[in-house]
């Protein structure tokens, strides 16, 4: 009689033995499918394109490559090497005094290396991380030259000295008043130097000066919040660069 539970016992044990195991939960949370980039945020940038002092225009083209890869929290958002596209909305070539040379951009595409193409709202800001390069040149530069002779007529006049003879009467003068003549050849000369700042000036405000060079850094802040696809982010991230 014993053994009459054997037999159920060994079969519930083989039943038991065959059941799968529940499977194990899985403790690493899912990574998000997009990555938000709030307004405000800031990426660093390095001009590509060349701004000039009078042949850029309002409305021309400007392109920019990120130079300091942008994270939100843990996620990577822009890869460095991403590029940026805008326009120039307006250049400030002659400020008021004490003033750099600034410019204003909108940037409105990120071009990433792998071809994810997104549409931005962007400005610059007037925070500049290098500088912006030759300013406009200036021209005309007088020099103001004197001669160091000394003035005709001067006397010698020191202690054991013999007098000195009476002066002799003036001749009397055959020319033109030596004050007029004086008096016209420094007119002439401040004439001559008004006309030379005029041309110089003018010929300064014709000049097509570089303002802001292939390399200037700066930086670019978002205006809009902009969602990106965390998929082609990391795609674009592995692609190497185009040599």
């Amino acid at each position: 009689m014993r053994f009459q539970w054997v037999v159920p016992l060994l079969i519930a044990s083989f039943l038991r033995a065959q059941s799968p195991f529940p499977a194990p939960q899985d403790s690493v949370p899912a990574r998000a499918a997009t990555v938000t980039v709030a307004p405000g945020a800031t990426v660093a940038l390095t001009l590509v394109s060349t701004i000039r002092s009078k042949s850029t225009r309002p409305g021309d083209a400007v392109r920019a490559v990120v130079a300091f890869p942008l994270t939100q929290g843990s996620q990577l958002a822009i890869p460095a090497g991403t590029y940026v596209q805008g326009v120039v909305n307006a250049v400030h070539a002659h400020p008021s005094r004490g003033q750099a040379p600034s410019v204003d951009l909108h940037f409105t595409t990120l071009l990433f290396a792998n071809g994810y193409s997104v549409t931005i709202d962007a400005v610059n800001t007037a925070v500049n991380l290098g500088p912006p390069g030759p300013g406009p040149s200036t021209l005309g530069e007088i020099a103001d030259a004197r001669d160091g002779a000394p003035l005709a007529g001067e006397g010698f006049e020191g202690a054991g000295q013999n007098p000195q003879p009476p002066p002799l009467p003036p001749l009397p003068q055959t020319g033109p008043n030596p004050a007029v003549i004086t008096g016209a050849v420094l007119g002439g000369g401040l004439g001559i130097t008004a006309f030379a700042l005029i041309l110089s000036h003018r010929h300064a405000g014709n000049i097509d000066a570089v303002l802001f060079d292939n390399g200037w850094q700066f930086q670019m802040a978002f205006t809009q919040p902009l969602t990106l696809d965390a998929s082609r982010i990391a795609d674009a991230a592995a692609t190497p660069a185009p040599r």
